[in-house]
């Protein structure tokens, strides 16, 4: 068989087959390994179970990132960076500043809903007195600027009342966070499954509602104006 340079076949004139894209060993660890630490911890994975699964190489995490430990890293850090992005897009969104916390509670609920892995994640981190990964670290300030910023520009115009930034930031946050992680058990005790689309609109209107008692000076003139 006689091929031209542009690789046709040139006595059958048929163009050969479209090229395999390469495999992208690197994604293909990072979701392995957030299954494997997201099922057995960190101690209890080890590199060559994450290769099994991810169909990689054992020296493949050296290449790609270095250690086990830069690998662990890079799970969280990229797996959390959407959220935050998210977050950030929201606060620079338009919208009076209350309006834009609770679309940032409805990012949360989104997120978690599809992602509930990541906040059991940091929090086995946390649980097993280890200080978070430099660039976990730099998302959360990131995440807690953003919040801030919406929080400062209710306090400037009057909307929102005055507390503390960082508490506030933290607060927000923290109700989606905890409710992904113990939504097993919220299961079995109310019956209420978060893996609903439904059901997670519901607790974000519910967190969006203790937020406005908590935070919004309108609902605090009203109550002034009604004693």
């Amino acid at each position: 068989m006689i091929y031209s340079n542009s690789g046709t076949d040139m006595r059958a004139g048929t163009p050969p087959g479209p090229s395999v894209p390469k495999r992208d060993t690197r994604a293909a660890l990072l979701s392995a390994a957030r299954k494997a630490f997201a099922q057995n911890g960190y101690d209890g994975t080890s590199v060559r179970e994450i290769t099994r699964q991810a169909k990689a190489n054992l020296a493949s995490v050296s290449y790609h990132f270095g250690s086990k430990r830069v690998l662990y890293e890079s799970v969280l850090s990229e797996g959390l960076a959407p959220m935050v992005d998210r977050v950030g897009k929201v606060a620079r969104g338009s919208g009076r500043p209350f309006e834009r916390l609770e679309r940032a509670i409805e990012v949360y609920f989104d997120f978690l809903g599809a992602n509930p892995d990541l906040p059991r994640l940091v929090l086995q981190e946390l649980s097993a007195g280890n200080r978070p990964p430099a660039a976990v670290i730099a998302l959360v300030r990131r995440h807690a600027g953003y919040l801030i910023g919406i929080l400062t520009e209710g306090w400037e115009d009057g909307s929102l009342r005055r507390t503390h930034p960082f508490l506030s930031a933290l607060s927000i946050v923290s109700q989606p966070v905890m409710m992904t992680v113990v939504a097993p058990l919220f299961r079995e005790v109310a019956g209420i499954d978060l893996r609903d689309a439904k059901e997670r609109s519901a607790a974000a209107r519910h967190v969006q509602d203790l937020l406005r008692e908590g935070l919004s000076t309108e609902l605090a003139s009203r109550g002034e104006e009604g004693a």
